[in-house]
């Protein structure tokens, strides 16, 4: 059975949401920029630094940003993936955590200022061990 094909009108447009949401949460999770409505995952790049041991240049992981429409979602930060603890979408963050653990990643629920505060700085470098 087609389920598109069988589904109604507002059944096509639920369908069309949560394909979108699922696009949205791929793109976060693949560090991705995507850009689809309210939904928007943007990358934040950050400036290289300088290993102080060796003098070489080591590359800083962008942070990834999850946004729905004005209000930031999900912040990750290498592995870390934090989420807004009251978010407007929680379908979607719900989705969301669940890919992030099984992709093996460590995930913490912080409030939307929380958010704010992890990109206004960029991470700093982690030095070889």
């Amino acid at each position: 059975m087609d389920t598109w094909r069988s589904a109604g009108r507002w059944d096509r447009t639920y369908l069309r949401k949560v394909i979108g949401e699922r696009r949205a949460v791929q793109a976060f999770l693949g560090a991705k920029p995507l850009s689809r409505g309210p939904l928007e995952v943007e990358l934040r790049e950050s400036p290289s630094t300088t290993d102080p041991r060796s003098g070489q240049p080591m590359l800083v992981p962008p942070v990834v940003v999850l946004w729905i429409e004005e209000r930031p979602v999900a912040v990750r930060v290498r592995t870390v993936v934090a989420i807004s603890r009251f978010p407007p979408e929680p379908r979607l963050v719900a989705m969301l955590e669940a890919d992030c653990l099984a992709a093996g990643l460590a995930v913490e629920r912080m409030p939307e200022a929380g958010l704010w505060r992890l990109f206004a700085h960029p991470p700093r470098p982690r030095l070889a061990r």
